[in-house]
Parts: structure tokens; sequence; C-alpha cells
């Protein structure tokens, strides 16, 4: 446009209109712009071979700190010989660094991909509140699992399995190092005798030593396929589980309680309503696990996120709220339910009597507490939560605080 060639009038218009036209473009740009990024930014999010998503979740580009601690049992033998309250101290943290990969990735057509992952620890020394030569007690598992699986036989049977239990390396308590009970693994005397014994009643065993993580650094077979959405074609289903080993329901709960969905806690849905629940599955916990919106918002290095945080409802039995009733494995039903609090894994773990709960038993019945010694709840070291910026779904900060318990009851026929 050449403006000599106008009148002053003609002038005064051009800059009237362009002054006009840009003030419009401006204010459309502040109107539009952040949609037009949104979307941009929605439409890269999805999972495919070649994402900037798929990078940092084949291979998870950032450390994560595992922090386990393990429950000494400092009056064993009191307990055996007098019938006295236990009393457990708890040990740690002994500190390993994860490492996650997503093995054989197949992908499919209907937007869906199976990976195994793979997860390997490295120890920690200088993060620990504990060394790996620490010397624990612990209830010992195979022993508590057989007896519990004898519970309801004969009496003469209970007498016979008494015998062959300890004269075949039974005991109440075991000691180890924490590295032996963690990952190294130790032999197991009466674990052997059952392996030989080969009983076709019993579950099978595979192995005669004995570690809660035995066989399973950098193992990428342990945890079973999982089958996930990519969000293609629905950004809203971006992270989804869709199936694991092959099936959406894992057998162990009924009706809902069973059902597969949520996260397998690698990716989320982005752009979720604040108050939507954030929803995972641990194959550890047998079960998904809901963390509710607390309202508490959270600035870290400047981003804002959102805390989601279990709750009394979380490992409930029925007991407050009936939907969760589900989660009472079926013989159990009606009468003899676990109370508020913690879930029994016995459907998942071939019956051995563990339970789930919020750590040092925070949120649970009393009940659970006021058998033994040494737990205390503390909500700032002991709540499970998760901060969450919802607008990508990245978490921020992640509490995953849980307890795996060995329930143990006496029987007169069994020492």
């Amino acid at each position: 446009m050449c403006c000599n060639c106008c009148s002053v009038t003609q002038q005064k218009i051009w800059v009237f209109g362009s002054g006009t036209f840009l003030a419009v473009f401006g204010l459309l740009c502040i109107i539009l712009w952040p949609s037009f990024i949104d979307t941009q930014i929605m439409k890269a999010l999805p999972l495919t071979p070649t994402s900037k998503t798929f990078e940092k979740w084949e291979e998870l580009p950032i450390p994560v700190y595992v922090y386990m601690y393990l429950w000494n049992w400092t009056n064993a033998d009191d307990v055996s010989a007098n019938g006295v309250k236990p009393m457990f101290e708890q040990l740690g943290p002994y500190v390993y660094r994860e490492e996650r990969k997503k093995m054989d990735l197949e992908w499919h057509d209907n937007n869906t991909v199976t990976f195994n992952p793979q997860r390997t620890w490295f120890w920690e020394e200088e993060l620990s509140g504990g060394k790996q030569s620490d010397i624990v007690t612990v209830p010992h598992l195979p022993s508590i699992a057989a007896a519990s699986q004898m519970r309801d036989s004969p009496k003469l049977m209970k007498i016979f399995f008494n015998q062959a239990l300890n004269s075949n390396g039974g005991c109440l308590a075991a000691t180890h190092t924490a590295a032996e009970w963690l990952f190294e693994g130790f032999y197991d005397e009466f674990l052997h005798y059952a392996k030989e014994l080969n009983n076709p009643l019993a579950p099978a065993i595979e192995d005669d030593h004995f570690a809660w993580f035995l066989n399973r650094n950098g193992s990428k077979d342990f945890e079973g396929a999982f089958t996930v959405h990519t969000g293609v074609g629905n950004i809203k289903q971006m992270g989804d589980i869709q199936f694991w080993k092959g099936q959406n329901h894992t057998g162990w709960y009924e009706g809902d309680c069973g059902r597969l969905n949520g996260s397998t806690t690698d990716l989320f849905v982005p752009d979720e309503p604040l108050e939507k629940p954030l929803t995972i599955f641990i194959p550890d916990t047998c079960r998904i696990i809901n963390l509710e919106f607390t309202g508490e918002s959270y600035e870290i290095e400047g981003i804002t996120g959102w805390k989601y945080e279990v709750t009394p409802n979380t490992f409930d039995n029925g007991q407050i709220n009936g939907n969760m009733k589900c989660y009472c494995p079926l013989e159990r039903q009606p009468d003899n339910c676990p109370q508020a609090g913690a879930t029994d894994l016995s459907p998942c773990a071939e019956g051995v009597p563990m339970f789930l709960s919020a750590d040092h038993f925070m949120y649970a019945d009393e009940s659970y507490s006021n058998t033994i010694i040494g737990f205390q709840p503390d909500y700032e070291k002991n709540n499970f939560f998760i901060i969450m910026e919802r607008k990508l779904g990245v978490p921020m900060q992640v509490n995953a605080a849980v307890m795996i318990t060995l329930y143990m009851e006496e029987d007169t026929d069994i020492e």
C-alpha cells in the first residue's frame, strides 16, 4: 500500500481500518492461541513408535528411588514360649534405584501396544538408612503358609503335619541379612522339603530359596505382559490398561474389584477433571488402587500440581462403603470379612495369609494394630499420594507407601 497516492481522508480510513484489524486479530490470538496450542500438544501426546512420548515411556529417563523397610521381630522367642504380644521395630530404609524399560513391544491395529515391563534395582548405599548386612528376624513365611493351609484339616492330619514341619526346617521365625530377605535369597530347608515332596494338593514349589524379590531383579517376564491404549484416535484412553496377561479381569476378586482399569503408573490420561480420582494397578498389590482428589495444590519448580491420596475407603471391605464388599474373598463372605483397612491378598498369593494396607496400618481398624507392638502411623510419613500435573497427566511427586503383612493365628495342634 502506498499512501503517497491517497487523500488525507483515505489515509485516515486505512490507518483506522488497519488498527482495527490488528486489534481484532490480536484479540482473536489471545482467545484462540491457547486452545490452538493445547490442540497441537494433545495431537503430539499419543504413543507411537516415533512420538516423543514413546522415548520417555519406553525407558524412563529419570531415576526412581524405592525405599524398602523391613520389620524386625524382636521378641519371637518370648511369643513362642510365653504367648506375649509380638513386638516389631522398623529397619531401613533400604534404598534402591529402579530403572524401568518396556520389552518385547507389539503394536496392534486397534491402537494398543503390548509389552513386558522390566525393572532393575541398584543398591544406593548413601541414601539408605540401613546396611544390606543388617540382621533381621522375620516370621517364616513358608511355615506360616503351610500351617494356614492345614488349619481346617482333621486333628490326626495336623499331628503328622506338625511332625514333618518340625523335622524339616519349619519354624516360627527366621533370621537373615536384609539383602538376603530382599533380593539375594537364602536356602530354606522347609522349602526344599516341600519341593521334593511335590504334594499335588499344595501349590507348586519352584525354588528352595526364598526372598521377597527372588529372581525379579532385571526380569522382563516376572510381572507379565500388559496391553495399554496408545491414545491414538482417543486421547482420553491413553495409558488405560486393556489386558494383563491376556485378561481384563484378575479373577482374584469378584465383579468390579477384579476388573483391570486405570494406569500402570507410566502413562496417565491427560487433561482430566481435577476431581476425577487417579486409578492405578500394580501387580504386587493384586488390585487397583484409587487415589482421591484432596483439593490441595503444590508448586514444584514453577509448575502447579494437585494432590491425590488414599483414604479410609481405599482398603475397605464393605464396612464403610458397600461397593467395596467384593474385596472380601468369597469364602469369607458374608460374616468373616477382614475389618476395614486391609485387603486379604490370599486369593492372589495361593492361599498365603497376606494383607495389603496403608503403611503402619494408617486408616485401618484398631483391631490390626492392637495385636502387635511397634506400629505408629504418621500421616506425613506414611501417606500414599501422588502430586499430578493434570493438564499433561504427568506425576510430579510420588509416595507409594503400602505395607504387606502376614497373618499368624495360634493353632494348638501345630507348634
